[in-house]
């Protein structure tokens, strides 16, 4: 695991020998964990810039292929939003590693010392926030990012169960540090968009959302494909 920050508000997470099924364990982990703290109540305002906030509940859900449990904001539709685009993903990696031949994509410079299992490829894929700004008429609003995160998972395929329960463990371990990190780098002192008046919210906070508001986010997925790099980008 290595974590470390930019000048650019990006830091940059890396998850070293996750089997192809436990993908979506660890993208889930890390993402729900920035959402929550990237998320707060709904917005109730009395005043253009007078507004109470809403609450927020939490829930632990258990990894699937990990032995490991997270705590995320308890949203059935922030829920399903991510999913949405944590299946994508996997799908999209699923899909290079077919197509490349195994080995061929995980270069012998990035591979990480891998004990068992078949190195496939290395992927990454980003949570950005943003906030939009304004632009003269007739140009669109302006995008800009205030904090963007950054995880690669490099990727092995293992075929036996006695090694995939070693797994299990293993990246539980490695994931559990990943979020303990992200959870004490998201806590620094750092900028954060200033609470938005009435008129001004949807520039700041995603109102879609019936029962939270989460900072204006979207995810950029970077996978892999037969050797190319590919690059798609999915906004909420």
């Amino acid at each position: 695991m290595m974590l470390y920050l930019s000048s650019y508000k990006t830091i940059f997470c890396s998850l070293q020998t996750v089997d192809l099924r436990q993908v979506r364990d660890a993208v889930s982990a890390v993402f729900h964990t920035l959402l929550l703290h990237r998320s707060v109540g709904k917005f109730q305002y009395k005043a253009e810039s007078n507004y109470q906030l809403g609450s927020i509940g939490i829930e632990e859900v258990d990894c699937d292929f990990v032995d490991l449990t997270y705590v995320r904001v308890n949203s059935a539709e922030l829920v399903s939003a991510v999913k949405s685009e944590v299946d994508a993903f996997f799908t999209d990696v699923s899909k290079a590693a077919e197509c490349g031949g195994g080995a061929n994509l995980l270069s012998s410079s990035s591979s990480p010392k891998i004990t068992y299992g078949t190195p496939l490829l290395n992927a990454r894929i980003a949570l950005e926030f943003y906030q939009r700004r304004k632009r003269q008429w007739p140009l669109p609003d302006d995008q800009v990012p205030w904090e963007v995160w950054q995880l690669q998972l490099d990727i092995v395929d293992v075929r036996e169960n006695e090694y995939f329960e070693r797994m299990r463990e293993n990246v539980a371990e490695s994931l559990s540090d990943v979020v303990i990190s992200t959870c004490g780098a998201i806590n620094r002192p750092q900028y954060l968009p200033k609470m938005p008046t009435r008129s001004e919210l949807s520039n700041v906070f995603d109102d879609n959302f019936s029962d939270c508001q989460p900072y204006l986010f979207r995810v950029v997925r970077h996978p892999l494909h037969t050797g190319s790099f590919l690059s798609f980008l999915a906004c909420f």
